[in-house]
């Protein structure tokens, strides 16, 4: 049989970022690609569910949700048929550290589509019709969220290691209480507060030009001001205290959900490669360690995973995953020791060659369509990245070494800090996780708060 020889790494030449400035003041990086009759447009907000003010999580991805909702000149039908009309995608979200709007459009329909664009950004009116619609949506979303119980752990989870007073404790949509109390003037003042050209990015990709498109921004958003964000540092409060035993009741569930981890690391740590690298082999692709020995081995799991969520601020690390009932306390078990041993002895030569030849191919893979290329300018600048972070990405990842990866090995993956969190049947697993060592059981209800 002849094996296929392993091919070269990629060589990708990047295009050129030009920039310029609206009479607004509001960046535009521009990024030409003329493969494709396409144009993506996006704009990065500096605001996300961060800045959710005290008691009203939700409101930053609420504001995002209803901008797309009606301007001073369309209602939301207006708007989705003059989408529809000119064959373009558009629309508005926001995450934790910051809010995103983009349209993709043929380049034939560009200035239709940036007038649309401009349109919702600049001109929302937030009807109160619309806002009581979207309101009682996600009011029955985030109810349905309680018979999940990936998600009942996930956001459990974050609430016991972040605590109550962190934003990174509390989910960005909201909570059933937080999202029951927002009212449309909670809406406007959050508008009012973040969005403005002071705390904005207008990132443009694809078949355009800067001579075509910068008279259509200055028309349509050139004269914006909004408010002066408030976009600024806030005081963080510390993490929750680290490690301990959780456990919220699904009486009669077949399976448990797991969740191991820790507040960890920011997404701009020089420690990024070498991390990347090391999750990839702990549980971060199919042939993990993790999974190898949870699913493949054991047969406790369809799958499980490790993930490092690296934030403006320290994100977690996270071990994940759906395992058997009945061994509940082997699968806790079995995951601890795992992240005990890539925390003293690393990862081979072999291993670590492994995962980089899996990073490195879908790295070569990330900027074939605008829409790929846009956001990773996005990462660039909401997280404050150097702007020749991808001409550097594929050295740096060959860079690393198993002494790097041993060494941040060392550094965040120390178990005694890490908390478990579990969702199942607590009559059959009380007893079993508080066998394993790692302190008494703290019992929660589905919203990670203490029951006693």
């Amino acid at each position: 049989m002849n094996i296929p020889a392993p091919q070269p790494v990629p060589h990708l030449v990047l295009p050129p970022v030009q920039k310029g400035t609206l009479p607004n003041g509001l960046p535009l990086w521009l990024v030409e690609q003329h493969r494709n009759p396409q144009v993506v447009l996006s704009i990065v907000l500096q605001s996300g569910s961060f800045f959710d003010p005290p008691g009203k999580s939700g409101t930053a991805s609420l504001t995002a949700e209803l901008l797309e909702s009606g301007t001073v000149s369309r209602d939301a039908l207006a708007i989705s048929e003059s989408v529809e009309f000119i064959g373009a995608t558009l629309g508005f979200r926001s995450g934790a550290d910051g809010t995103f709007g983009t349209l993709l459009t043929l380049s034939r329909h560009l200035d239709v589509g940036i007038g649309l664009f401009a349109d919702l950004l600049v001109h929302p009116v937030f009807p109160q019709r619309e806002f009581d619609r979207l309101r009682t949506q996600r009011l029955t979303s985030l109810v349905q969220m309680k018979d999940r119980a990936a998600s009942v752990a996930t956001n459990a989870f974050m609430r016991v290691i972040y605590g109550d007073e962190h934003p990174y404790g509390v989910d960005p949509s909201g909570t059933e209480e937080s999202v029951g109390g927002l009212t449309r003037e909670d809406i406007l003042r959050f508008y009012g507060d973040h969005y403005a050209p002071s705390d904005a990015t207008l990132i443009v990709v694809g078949d355009t030009t800067m001579e075509e498109v910068v008279p259509l921004l200055e028309k349509e958003i050139g004269a914006w001001k909004g408010g002066e964000s408030r976009a600024a540092p806030v005081p963080l409060p510390e993490p929750a205290s680290p490690g301990g035993v959780y456990l919220i009741d699904k009486p009669g569930a077949p399976q448990s959900e797991i969740r191991i981890g820790r507040p960890a690391l920011s997404r701009n740590t020089p420690d990024y490669f070498p991390v990347a690298l090391m999750n990839r082999v702990l549980g971060g692709q199919f042939s993990s360690r993790i999974n190898m020995n949870l699913r493949e081995k054991r047969g406790y799991t369809y799958g499980a995973r490790s993930s490092f969520m690296l934030l403006k601020h320290p994100g977690p690390f996270m071990v994940s995953g759906a395992f058997t009932g009945a061994k509940t306390g082997d699968a806790a078990e079995q995951l601890f020791l795992e992240i005990d041993a890539m925390h003293r002895e690393g990862v081979t030569e072999g291993e670590l060659e492994f995962s980089r030849k899996g990073l490195t191919g879908a790295f070569a893979l990330s900027f074939e369509t605008p829409y790929q290329v846009a956001a990773a300018i996005q990462n660039i600048i909401l997280y404050g990245l150097p702007e020749d972070y991808y001409e550097r990405y594929i050295g740096d990842l060959a860079a690393v070494t198993p002494a790097d990866v041993s060494r941040v090995a060392r550094t965040t993956l120390d178990t005694s800090a890490m908390a478990l969190l579990v969702v199942a049947d607590a009559g059959e697993n009380r007893g079993v996780l508080g066998s394993l060592g790692r302190g008494p059981v703290v019992e929660l209800d589905s919203g990670g708060k203490r029951l006693r």
